[in-house]
């Protein structure tokens, strides 16, 4: 039984890939009518569907332009985001090419960082008239994935688009649950197959995830360094403290408080 209920839910996800794909044909022949945080973020609520991912959203996102600032633990991390606001993301510009997902981010309005000296002031003159329009934006500024026991130091070039939009950054702060067997199957980290993880994940449905809107920092508070050490600090804090016993909002299947 067990193998049938994990082949039915490949191929709901297969399906919710290739109607990814036509949301992507869509948007390209759109040229720039349609935007495209609304379609994200129902795609990847869809998406929690099938997984069986069990989201207690805690606090809200900022209303206005800002920049949201989270730890790293999984893939799924970019996708639990979308999923509870209308946000773009920053992404190694390698991603563009991947096959699926590269075109999946393109059409999300993804931003790519070309790493290396010099990479990073191309892309805040792109970020900043986004923020200042009233966009989110969404960064790892880890620059990697944990395990989520505990948050590595921030890169702090990119909180410059905040400082010069003077829009302010609201820290996330993102905790998985254990398996049913009390393994920690959520991290992507290190030599990590991306196919292996995803059907670790659709072989133990019911998985949990708090996701903690924090009070936003204004821009103008700090340099950016400074910023990024606040922002780091705020969400490492809400990591360590224990879940409020009742969440704001509940996606996916809703978890009693």
């Amino acid at each position: 039984m067990a193998q049938v209920l994990l082949a039915l839910r490949c191929g709901r996800l297969v399906a919710h890939l290739l109607l990814g794909m036509l949301l992507v044909g869509a948007v390209g022949l759109a040229r720039g009518r349609i935007r495209p945080e609304p379609l994200t973020q129902w795609w990847n609520q869809r998406l929690f569907a099938i997984f069986d991912l069990r989201i207690r959203i805690h606090g809200q996102p900022v209303d206005a332009g800002h920049l949201t600032v989270s730890n790293h633990v999984s893939w799924l991390d970019i996708c639990l985001i979308a999923s509870c606001e209308r946000t773009r993301f920053v992404s190694k510009s390698e991603v563009r090419h991947w096959p699926i997902v590269g075109s999946l981010a393109t059409a999300a309005g993804t931003f790519y960082l070309k790493r290396g000296r010099g990479g990073s002031r191309p892309l805040i003159t792109q970020l900043v008239p986004y923020l200042q329009g009233g966009g989110s934006l969404t960064l790892f500024p880890e620059g990697t994935t944990t395990t989520g026991e505990s948050v590595l130091p921030f890169h702090s070039r990119l909180f410059a688009a905040a400082i010069e939009s003077n829009r302010p950054v609201q820290p996330v702060a993102i905790r998985y649950g254990l398996a049913a067997d009390g393994r920690n199957i959520a991290p992507y980290v290190g030599e990590d197959v991306l196919f292996d993880n995803i059907v670790e994940l659709l072989r133990n449905p019911g998985l949990e995830a708090d996701v903690f809107y924090l009070p936003a920092i204004p821009a103008g508070a700090l340099e950016r360094d400074g910023l990024a050490a606040a922002t780091r600090t705020v969400i490492e804090k809400a990591l360590l403290a224990p879940a409020s016993a009742k969440p704001q909002v509940a996606l996916g299947r809703r978890l009693a408080a």
